[in-house]
């Protein structure tokens, strides 16, 4: 019907003419064009050479992961289908739109892999068709629709339809005819003797009086059976009454191809990377006889591989030994059991009878027995032969057997050797699955020892209690990975909002920058430095804090231009670093107003008209005081009291009193703010005595007094002459600062660890080998440099647990100030920082 609608049209509407364009695949459309170029096959070429061209490239593309072949495929196997197709017309296209409806329409036509074409398919027993169960098959199998013919049959009263169907098995091609109660029957016997069958196309009562659409009908069947032979092929098998069906002489395309494809794989020089395997010249004669074997000189196939020959004597042990009942031959391979050559002998005569002797009447020696048992050697080409490694997986996969026997050279005697490449992958395979197969045999033993047993029963418990715990704990842990799961989300989802907000500050703090360094710009051009505005935003640059001292008490001075035209304060430089500090103050000259009174010596300058100090050096800072215009707001932290500190003392004996001790934040602190006003302690150093000093702390650095501070201090004092009051009523003007004039310090960058006791070679030297272990700590610092300090006798305080209190507390101090030193870099890489960090900050509305 189809056929005749199809008439039809060509005859009203005429011909479509072929339209290559409509390949929009560049290879398909070349292909359709030259498929036998795209084989690589001459364009008058013969049918078995396009065979051999597909053959050819399935090899070539098994070579990575099958073989050692590093011959280029052609094609992959899609295309390849294609070309052959299309070169042996197998599909009857005439047109590129055929050719485009028929790779929708029907894609199993070129879909497979490169194994298809390898005979290593085992058959299933199908009841009443012969086939020897050595025989392989291929999964290269298109059974491809043609035409339906009307047919009736000697003894039918009504005619039948019989479908034409062309048959492409691993590049054989032939046609058969068959009906559909054939199929129907066929179905119905693979239905029992198949696990999982296809289903099969319903009958319609349509097609018994010609109505219905025997073409769709027809490859409807031709996909039922090619769905049958694919889905078996993917289990590694086939069924011998499908391929009788189909009129498919596996037998015979088994011979061939085995013939082709072993031919293709085989080299008498060694492949580079390869070694050499080793076949039963036994073995090897039967599969010759096979394969040379055509029309009725057709033998059997050979079987598996028999290569436990090469390792059993060839000759046949005589001495056999009698040992506590057993009889055992002198072998390191065992006799297989499924091959067991016995020898038969026929009937002797009477004339050769007379001469016959019995061998138990024989005595033979130990040393003649010993002789007569020596296997005979194994010779290359009499009993063995050495193929590749190709030639070797390929029988492997099509006949089975084994062992493997690899050596380096052609000799059985020489060492063993395994290639490089595919080779060593398999080996390494082999030999994992060997492990695994162990460990598994070996708990499966452990898993059925008698529980009657001595001790077993004991052990069995434990284990199944231990079993029983673990199985509660790994229930627990579900359940609180189940609650805690509600918490991750959250913790994730502040993890994102925090990594959004630091690119955000990242973007942020580039624009910051620009606006300082058009802030920058201005001032110069004004020939002032930057001051804030009234309602405009003001960038300034701070150093942050290398460790935190807690809250500081700060205060504010503002100065008005009736305090000037100088301050009333001096102002100094800390001898170590380029903190500014207030050297003294003049109350005198200074109108004291409402918080001035808090104005004392040793208070430190943080603020300078809203600008942070603590980025600047000594001499910026006097700049910016010498160029600001009045009022001029300063910012100061006013220095510790002994009353807002708590002593030592006390800090142990809240330690020792607390519960479970003093929370380590809180103690830290204290220890601390001890630090940051001063603490007595006597220092060592490698050259000269030791001496009594006072260490303190502040964010950025560690400083100390300097030998003979105090004398220094009290020769730097002067006396102001006025001639109104008497010589005994003259005031006397302060001197050096003992904490910021007449110190050393380092950064707390440069300590790197603290130990206890006497470690450096500074306390084990001279007059410092008096004092105390319990009482003595070091400070290492870069450059092979230590600090030595030893805690002052106190009768308030016992100097050993004040010793360790310093020691934990200078511990906790360089862990804080190492985890602002060491930072990642826009690259991923640690950086470790020199000075305290710099950042930029925006102040709105500053004055």
């Amino acid at each position: 019907m189809s056929s005749i609608l199809d008439s039809l049209s060509t005859a009203v509407f005429g011909e479509e003419g072929d339209d290559p364009s409509c390949l929009t695949d560049p290879v398909t459309a070349s292909l359709y064009e030259a498929p036998a170029k795209g084989l690589g096959i001459s364009a008058n070429f013969t049918p078995w050479e396009a065979r051999d061209a597909l053959r050819n490239n399935c090899l070539a593309l098994l070579g990575p992961t099958h073989f050692n072949r590093k011959d280029k495929p052609v094609l992959t196997h899609k295309y390849a289908l294609l070309a052959y197709h299309l070169c042996m017309k197998t599909l009857k296209i005439k047109k590129a739109q055929q050719l485009k409806a028929l790779m929708e329409d029907e894609p199993r036509f070129f879909q497979g892999g490169a194994s298809d074409m390898l005979q290593i398919l085992r058959p299933v027993p199908c009841e009443g068709v012969a086939m020897h169960p050595h025989v392989r098959a291929g999964a290269m199998l298109h059974v491809i629709y043609d035409d339906y013919a009307l047919c009736q049959e000697a003894g039918e009263p009504m005619p039948h339809q019989q479908y034409v169907i062309q048959i492409s098995y691993c590049g054989r091609q032939h046609f058969i005819r068959r009906r559909y109660s054939e199929f129907r029957a066929l179905h119905d016997r693979l239905s029992k003797e198949l696990l999982v069958v296809p289903g099969f196309p319903n009958g319609d009562a349509s097609y018994k009086i010609g109505l219905g659409d025997y073409a769709a009908r027809g490859r409807a069947l031709c996909r039922y059976a090619g769905r049958v032979h694919a889905s078996l092929a993917a289990r590694g098998v086939f069924s011998p009454r499908l391929l009788a069906f189909l009129e498919v002489d596996a037998a015979r395309v088994h011979i061939e191809e085995d013939g082709r494809v072993s031919k293709l794989l085989d080299s008498t020089a060694q492949i580079s990377g390869s070694a050499w395997h080793m076949v039963d010249e036994y073995w090897l004669k039967r599969w010759r006889k096979f394969v040379l074997g055509r029309a009725a000189r057709r033998y059997e196939p050979p079987g598996p591989i028999t290569n436990e020959r090469l390792l059993i004597p060839l000759a046949e042990t005589a001495a056999l030994v009698k040992r506590d009942g057993d009889e055992f031959r002198a072998t390191t391979v065992p006799r297989p059991s499924r091959r067991k050559h016995r020898e038969t002998f026929a009937p002797a005569s009477a004339t050769v009878a007379k001469y016959h002797v019995d061998a138990e009447a024989i005595i033979v020696s130990p040393d003649e027995a010993s002789q007569k048992a020596q296997p005979e050697p194994a010779t290359i080409g009499r009993h063995y032969r050495a193929i590749n490694y190709d030639l070797w997986v390929y029988w492997k996969m099509v006949h089975g057997g084994g062992p493997c026997i690899s050596r380096k050279t052609k000799e059985l005697d020489s060492l063993p050797a395994c290639g490089a490449g595919r080779e060593a992958t398999s080996r390494l395979q082999r030999f994992g699955r060997v492990c695994i197969a162990k460990q598994r045999k070996l708990e499966d033993y452990w898993r059925h020892l008698s529980a009657t047993a001595a001790g077993v029963r004991e052990v069995l418990a434990d284990a199944a209690e231990q079993k029983i715990r673990d199985r509660v704990d790994e229930t627990l842990g579900r359940a609180k990975n189940k609650r805690t799961e509600g918490r991750l989300k959250l913790a994730a989802r502040y993890t994102q909002r925090m990594w959004r907000s630091k690119k955000a500050y990242a973007f942020n703090d580039d624009n910051v920058r620009v606006m300082k360094h058009a802030q920058e710009i201005f001032a110069t051009a004004d020939g002032e430095v930057e001051h804030a505005s009234a309602g405009a935003p003001f960038i300034v640059e701070e150093g942050e804090r290398i460790v935190q001292l807690g809250g500081a008490e700060q205060y504010e001075v503002k100065f008005t231009e009736a305090d000037g035209p100088s301050l009333p304060v001096v102002l100094k430089k800390h001898s170590c670093s380029e903190l500014t500090f207030v050297h003294s103050v003049d109350k005198k000259a200074l109108s004291m107003k409402k918080g001035r009174d808090q104005l004392l010596p040793d208070s430190v300058l943080l603020v300078v008209q809203a600008y942070p100090a603590s980025s600047l050096s000594h001499e910026q800072v006097m700049h910016r005081l010498r160029s600001a215009k009045w009022p001029l707001t300063l910012r100061f932290a006013r220095p510790l009291a002994p009353a807002d500190v708590a002593p030592v003392s006390r800090i142990l004996e809240l330690d020792e009193t607390t519960t479970g001790g003093l929370p380590a934040d809180l103690k830290l602190q204290m220890v601390k703010r001890v630090l940051a006003m001063g603490v007595p302690i006597r220092k060592h150093a490698k050259r000269g005595s030791p001496h009594d000093t006072v260490l303190y702390l502040n964010e950025t650095m560690l400083f100390w007094r300097i030998k003979n501070a105090t004398k220094l201090q009290a020769d730097s004092k002067i006396v102001r002459k006025k001639k109104v009051i008497g010589e005994e009523e003259q005031p006397e003007v302060r001197g050096l600062s003992l904490k910021y004039d007449l110190t050393k310090g380092v950064g707390l960058y440069e300590v790197r660890y603290v130990r206890v006791g006497k470690i450096s070679a500074a306390l084990r030297r001279g007059a410092s080998r008096k004092a105390p272990e319990a009482h003595c700590f070091s400070l290492f610092c870069d450059g092979n440099k230590t600090l030595d300090f030893e805690i002052l006798k106190d009768a308030s305080v016992d100097s050993a647990n004040a010793r360790t209190l310093f020691a934990w507390a200078f511990d906790k101090i360089v862990a804080e100030a190492r985890g602002t030193k060491i930072f990642v870099d826009k690259t991923g890489a640690p950086v470790a920082r020199s000075s305290p960090k710099k950042r930029l900050r925006m102040i709105v509305g500053a004055r």
